[in-house]
């Protein structure tokens, strides 16, 4: 009775395939960063800011910012080719923990800040937060890329 797996590959063969794949796949996401992370950034600077631009404007920075993410996205998937549901492994799950917190606490204080008619440190905490955003983005990008060649 003969097979019908004899003309397959062999395993080693496969799992060099397989790295290569993930290696391609990590490349593309790290090239992509140049351009992403200082968006996301800009992107997460417009939320800080919209409390100081008072009740009657504090619309336009969040919609500025929803459109910048929205835009990072389209062209990543548009890019690259694929588009990043969750992350591949704990390094991820991490910065995303700490780029969560970062983002909240320092909206409180952007708010807070706002409420005191201090819209230069509402500025000022966007300014910083955008790039710590865009570090983070960096390095999300970072360890996904090294989880993706490294999974198994």
């Amino acid at each position: 009775m003969e097979s019908n797996f004899e003309d397959q590959r062999d395993p080693a063969g496969m799992l060099e395939t397989l790295s290569i794949d993930r290696g391609r796949i990590g490349e593309r996401i790290t090239a992509e960063t140049w351009w992403a992370a200082p968006a996301q950034g800009l992107g997460a600077a417009l939320i800080l800011v919209a409390p100081a631009a008072g009740l009657a404007w504090a619309w336009l920075p969040f919609v500025l910012s929803v459109g910048v993410f929205v835009g990072v996205e389209v062209l990543f998937r548009k890019r690259s080719g694929f588009g990043i549901t969750r992350p591949a492994g704990p390094r991820g799950w991490w910065l995303l923990v700490a780029l969560f917190l970062i983002f909240f606490f320092s909206f409180v204080i952007s708010l807070g800040l706002a409420l005191f008619g201090l819209t230069g440190w509402v500025v000022a905490v966007a300014v910083a937060v955008g790039v710590v955003t865009a570090l983070i983005v960096v390095a999300y990008d970072r360890a996904y890329a090294a989880e993706v060649r490294h999974a198994g």
